[in-house]
């Protein structure tokens, strides 16, 4: 997987899990516009479970 897939991969899945916890329906429905997009321009992704992102522990956001 390409490095652009790979971060292109990563926000849609943000984006998903951003929109699962937001109470607005404009909001969601806006947030996953936006993954739709990001998968329609970088073509077919491999399927992310958004269900098993959400029990990962949060990444550091500094460079190891």
């Amino acid at each position: 997987m390409s490095r652009f897939n790979y971060f292109a991969r990563e926000a849609a899945a943000t984006l998903l899990r951003m929109a699962k916890t937001t109470k607005d329906p404009a909001v969601a429905a806006g947030l996953v516009q936006r993954a739709a997009d990001l998968k329609d321009r970088t073509g077919e992704l491999p399927p992310v479970g958004v269900d098993a992102i959400d029990d990962e522990p949060p990444k550091p956001l500094t460079k190891n």
